[in-house]
């Protein structure tokens, strides 16, 4: 059966506008995904100055030490998160999360409690400092995750991975008849049938990755939906029985509403540990901080088996072991869910496997750009197009995808210059982020010679990130021999990275300049003067 050609037509205006609507968004989610998947080492890296001197701690980490400390600074909020994150080969810190009630409310914003991220010594239990002061890397996964914008974020993201989701159906349908026959094809004269095979090449040989992708983050980010939806339907509006059936049913014991000191997690730990077998453990959390009715969970990764999750639960106040599973969780629903994130992050095999994924982020991007690129060529030619829209778009395409990348390389300068121990550090760099990213979007606008904004700008990004890779070996070949080979390791593992998104910026450049030269006198910004 084929398909006429309005049909056609029609869905391939729709694959370029839908395309178009959630580019710049869809551009931000690929570039800072491809990042993340590098988050701890980037947070290993930023972290260096404060890892020189530090030590890996040598048997039971000094949790019980950790908490005494906290007790005595700080006022748990006993209905608030309480999280520790045991050290590992990229932090030799224990690093606790956890919510600390004010004794006046904040007189701007009313809030009546503070969240805390702390590092401390994992022999000694002393404070370190605090650990959201430098962590560049959670701000760029939250950027992937959210946009930095919370749950609205969260579900705006989810919107957009659904229209992305429609993209890829809508590009299969349109060249199933010839996506294997010119499957490899890729056309060096003309500038569109170049910008078109890429855009084919790298959409049908990551197609798997794609759907992968849009599908994991559709769970993600719009699992609410689901749940409300099931809930309501299947459940009759009974949530609980909903998570129920879902295996979220560990025990929960209620607030009894009697104060009692934590302690008792190192040996809880070490009996933890005896008990899962051959596991890496990623984080401890104790439900009901500060009351008898609190509850140590460890939760744990399986070395042998493929997205394999442990989990084992205590009673604080009498040391016993309430609940264990060893077969994920128990239940096929929160098993899928731990496979899905293993295949979303690529954190299932080593750096190769990790690194093939960058590089699929990245090719995931140009296929962003290209679909732009050709978008805004092809409305050029029509007679009826307003000069003003599509000049709108070009410039868009060009300060909001060129700008997130100076933005994300101006975010590596201050994460490596500002020293740890500045006051509202993190802060600063945040806000620089958006800064640089929004002054960009808004001198593209104004700016009439595109070609010459982006080859700036990619100079600019070549030369920052670059500079921060050698700036490293200035700053730090003095002491890069009292560094453990896990922290080297991850800032030649940076670096190297930084180094490649330089050359990719300076091969952006030439791709400019040499389409530039090629361009005819009368091809040069026909739309712009018009503008």
């Amino acid at each position: 059966m084929t398909m006429n050609n309005q049909t056609l037509k029609s869905l391939t205006n729709a694959h370029a506008w839908v395309g178009l609507i959630i580019s710049t968004v869809l551009f931000v989610i690929f570039f800072a995904g491809a990042i993340s998947l590098f988050k701890a080492n980037i947070t290993s890296w930023e972290r260096t100055p404060l890892l020189i001197d530090a030590k890996a701690a040598t048997g039971t980490p000094a949790f019980d030490k950790a908490l005494a400390t906290i007790e005595e600074q700080y006022q748990v909020e006993m209905h608030g998160g309480f999280f520790i994150f045991p050290p590992d080969e990229h932090n030799p810190y224990i690093e606790i999360g956890f919510e600390s009630e004010l004794a006046q409310p904040d007189p701007e914003t009313g809030e009546d409690h503070e969240h805390h991220t702390l590092l401390f010594d994992a022999t000694t239990g002393e404070l370190v400092g605090d650990s959201h002061e430098y962590n560049y890397a959670e701000f760029v996964y939250l950027l992937h995750y959210n946009l930095g914008l919370d749950r609205p974020g969260l579900y705006f993201v989810g919107l957009v991975t659904l229209f992305f989701f429609v993209a890829i159906l809508s590009g299969i349908v349109i060249h199933w008849r010839k996506l294997f026959s010119k499957f490899f094809q890729y056309r060096k004269d003309g500038k569109k049938d170049k910008w078109l095979d890429a855009h084919n090449l790298i959409g049908t040989m990551g197609l798997p990755m794609h759907i992968m992708y849009a599908f994991t983050g559709l769970v993600f980010n719009l699992v609410i939906i689901y749940q409300i939806s099931y809930a309501v339907i299947l459940y009759q509006g009974n949530q609980d029985a909903l998570l129920d059936a879902a295996g979220f049913d560990q025990p929960h014991l209620e607030e009894v509403d009697k104060r009692m000191a934590m302690t008792g997690v190192d040996e809880m730990y070490r009996r933890a540990m005896a008990t899962m077998g051959d596991v890496t453990l990623e984080r401890i959390s104790i439900e009901h901080y500060g009351d008898e009715s609190a509850i140590l969970v460890f939760a744990a990764t399986s070395n042998d088996d493929f997205s394999l999750w442990r989990e084992v639960r205590y009673l604080m106040s009498s040391q016993e072991q309430i609940y264990l599973t060893m077969d994920n969780y128990d239940n096929a629903v929160r098993g899928g869910l731990s496979t899905i994130a293993s295949l979303h992050f690529g954190d299932f095999a080593g750096y190769g496997m990790r690194m093939a994924f960058f590089l699929f982020g990245l090719a995931t991007a140009y296929l962003i750009i290209t679909g732009n690129l050709m978008w805004i060529d092809k409305r050029a030619k029509q007679r009826k197009q307003s000069a003003r829209s599509l000049n709108f778009v070009r410039r868009l395409t060009s300060g909001g995808f060129i700008g997130i990348v100076l933005a994300t390389a101006v975010g590596f300068v201050l994460a490596r210059v500002l020293p740890i121990e500045q006051f509202g550090r993190a802060d600063l760099i945040e806000r620089s982020f958006y800064a640089v990213w929004i002054a960009c979007i808004v001198i593209a606008q104004l700016f009439a010679n595109q070609k010459l904004f982006c080859k700036g700008l990619l100079g600019v990004c070549a030369a920052l990130f670059a500079l921060v890779a050698v700036a490293d070996w200035t700053l730090l070949y003095g002491v890069s021999s009292q560094l453990e080979g896990s922290v080297l390791r991850d800032v030649l593992l940076v670096d190297a990275i930084l180094l490649l998104l330089s050359a990719i910026c300076v091969g952006a450049m030439k791709r400019v300049y040499a389409s530039e030269k090629q361009m005819a006198p009368t091809d040069v910004e026909p739309i712009a003067s018009q503008a």
